[in-house]
């Protein structure tokens, strides 16, 4: 396994002589500097997991050396431990780690008490990097989703339906029943990796920039949008006045259509049906509750149905079983949460709760 890497970086040469010992005997590689102009060079050029800063230098002030490394896109990952034996007031520690420090200690610092503090902000840094590279496969899977995949699929459905036409008046049944199997599995195959893509980009942290958002407006876009199933299905729609929260407009929008169009896919036979949207406040969140009064579902599965490809109803409701799975992406990357509440035959609620805006 390899062995993390951690700079030391202080100007007194005795003190960073011993913590240099100590950590290697604990089986860590080390670096030194002395200067806030050579912590940055080795930082760049070495990419350590951890730095151990000292809080004065002769060139530097730790909180600004931090803040280049925590700003940095080469090295805003890395761990920062600050170490300081003059700069003694919880001032001094609350100023480093809301300057971005990972950590502060006051010396002299007990050998035990460092080793701790560093193996605690290296496991931080792994499963910061585990999650990192994650989202980086599901951005690379999202790219091939899009391109690599849906090209020989394209292919697939072109030369099926090319297969169709000039077949079509010798064609047995049989041969058409299978053409036409091929087609609507390229077809299926198709629309479950567009959703893939979309359920990607909802995932993807910083997707959309927070802005003040009318839900209202939200709201009005989406029954919009979904105005011929409405229709379709006789449906009505009615709401609370809603509240502006900070939030992707964009977003927010998919959140409400995908819940009116899921209350019209799974309405029960011949009952109207009516949506309405609720909106409550408490000290720290607005919560939003999207009710209907459709076929509901058992209560034990309220969190399964928000996994990708969950479904309660199999093939007789179409769909890729990825929408819920997506509205809860979308709401968690804008600050919020989301969960469901049902009865079999009675209908459905979806709760979003976003955080409360600041009061002005």
């Amino acid at each position: 396994m390899k062995r993390s890497l951690i700079l030391n970086v202080d100007d007194n040469d005795l003190n960073r002589y011993v913590r240099t010992k100590f950590l290697q005997q604990a089986d860590f590689d080390l670096l030194e500097a002395s200067t806030g102009a050579q912590t940055l060079q080795l930082a760049y050029r070495d990419q350590p997991d951890l730095v151990l800063l000292d809080v004065h230098l002769p060139d530097a002030h730790a909180a600004e050396v931090c803040r280049i490394l925590k700003t940095d896109p080469r090295t805003k990952g890395m761990m920062v431990l600050q170490i300081s034996a003059s700069a003694t007031a919880v001032t001094d520690a609350v100023n480093a780690l809301e300057g971005g420090a990972d950590g502060y200690l006051i010396e002299p610092v007990e050998p035990a008490l460092l080793l701790a503090h560093v193996r605690s902000l290296l496991r931080l840094r792994e499963s910061e990097m585990q999650l990192r590279r994650a989202n980086d496969s599901l951005k690379q899977f999202a790219y091939m989703a899009s391109h690599d995949l849906q090209e020989p699929l394209r292919a697939v459905m072109i030369y099926t339906e090319l297969l169709e036409k000039e077949l079509n008046i010798e064609t047995s049944d049989s041969l058409q029943h299978h053409l036409s199997a091929i087609h609507d599995g390229a077809s299926r195959l198709e629309a479950l990796l567009a959703d893939l893509l979309t359920y990607s980009r909802a995932s993807e942290s910083g997707a959309g920039v927070p802005a003040k958002v009318s839900l209202e407006t939200c709201l009005r876009a989406a029954i919009a949008a979904c105005e011929i199933g409405i229709q379709e299905a006789n449906a009505t729609v009615t709401h609370d006045t809603l509240p502006v929260v900070e939030g992707d407009q964009t977003g927010l929008t998919q959140v409400f259509q995908n819940l009116i169009s899921n209350a019209l896919k799974y309405r029960k036979p011949g009952c109207p049906v009516h949506i309405h949207v609720a909106f409550e406040r408490t000290p720290r969140e607005v919560v939003i509750s999207v009710r209907d009064n459709g076929q509901g579902f058992n209560p034990e599965y309220s969190d399964h149905i928000f996994g990708l490809f969950k479904r309660l109803h199999g093939r007789s409701v179409p769909g890729s079983g990825i929408g819920l799975a997506v509205c809860r992406a979308i709401v968690e990357r804008n600050g919020g949460r989301m969960w469901a509440e049902g009865k079999e035959g009675v209908g459905a609620t979806f709760h979003i709760a976003l955080p409360a805006p600041a009061q002005s």
